[in-house]
């Protein structure tokens, strides 16, 4: 199988035991990473033994200590700029890689040589807790999705920062708002999108998205861990649009439709139906889209029922 020189990039503050797993599950791949470079956002001094000792656990490990916590969208930019690799992965420190996530996106960019990024699944894990695939997995269930229509797949489905790796070239200059810290990459992607013209995907490769209570996206603060405050959502809308490269009225649609969504975190509501009927064909292409989402999940239960087995098998998240 052709090797890809990978730089993965992880962030963290104050988190060494959650660090040492994630760092582990990368060394654990069949097919080694060029580097994998750790930005500690500041930790404190007493996590800071326990660092070390990750860091010097590993030659491949390049680390980069900053003196306070500037969010993740600047730590994963510095992680760019020192990056040799010809492709990039971010992996947030308290997430970790199925044993194969390597060599499934691998197998897939030597099938699509042309392709720039690879998008593989993610699922929501609680240590000790069973996984529903339907439940916990997160975007797109149906990853070939990304391939016909990318940027609505993201708008409507979201994705794992860590689930996904790109061509170093394709990202370029750009870079993640560093005045946010939830939400950021679903800005990167979308304006990385615009830029893609061939993707891939990995289904079986998988990546753990740990739910503890001090992952940020878990927090309702009115203000970010710095102290600067949380944008409001329709913040982040006007960013998209203010980065798209040219006007696309389906984009803009969409982007509308999440807005609505997220206000009142239903497809189904009145007003998301008004929404839907002021540019009908648009409202169609959604309906369809989010009525095949479900035809998908329906599929899995039921081959799961008949079959009387899981497809996938989470084991690995419970073995670290």
């Amino acid at each position: 199988m052709q090797h890809f020189n990978v730089s993965v990039i992880i962030p963290t503050f104050n988190r060494p035991v959650f660090l040492a797993e994630a760092v582990k599950s990368i060394l654990r791949q069949k097919f080694r990473v060029t580097e994998i470079i750790i930005i500690d956002n500041g930790s404190d001094d007493e996590h800071r033994d326990e660092i070390s000792r990750i860091v010097n656990s590993h030659d491949s490990i390049i680390f980069v200590r900053l003196p306070s916590n500037k969010g993740p969208g600047y730590a994963r930019n510095i992680g760019i700029s020192k990056s040799r690799g010809d492709w990039i992965m971010f992996l947030d420190d308290d997430d970790i890689l199925s044993p194969n996530f390597m060599g499934a996106c691998f197998e897939n960019l030597a099938i699509e040589e042309n392709a720039e990024m690879v998008i593989g699944r993610a699922v929501s894990f609680k240590r000790e807790c069973p996984i529903s695939y339907l439940r916990d997995a997160i975007g797109a269930i149906n990853l070939k999705t990304y391939i016909k229509d990318p940027i609505t797949t993201l708008l409507i489905n979201n994705i794992a920062v860590d689930s996904c790796i790109v061509k170093k070239k394709i990202i370029g200059s750009l870079r993640f708002k560093e005045d946010i810290w939830y939400g950021e990459d679903t800005i990167f992607w979308f304006s990385l999108m615009q830029k893609i013209k061939v993707l891939t995907v990995a289904d079986n490769a998988f990546v753990g998205v740990r739910q503890h209570p001090d992952r940020i996206s878990w927090m309702n603060n009115s203000s970010n861990p710095d102290g600067s405050p949380v944008l409001p959502k329709d913040t982040y809308i006007n960013i998209m649009f203010d980065s798209m490269e040219e006007q696309n009225y389906w984009t803009e649609f969409t982007l509308k439709i999440v807005v609505k969504q997220s206000e009142h975190n239903s497809w189904y509501s009145l007003s998301m139906l008004r929404l839907f009927m002021s540019k009908p064909l648009y409202g169609i292409r959604i309906t369809t889209m989010l009525i095949k989402r479900r035809l998908y999940r329906y599929r899995i239960m039921l081959a799961g029922k008949i079959f009387k087995k899981n497809i996938h098998n989470f084991a690995w998240l419970q073995s670290q």
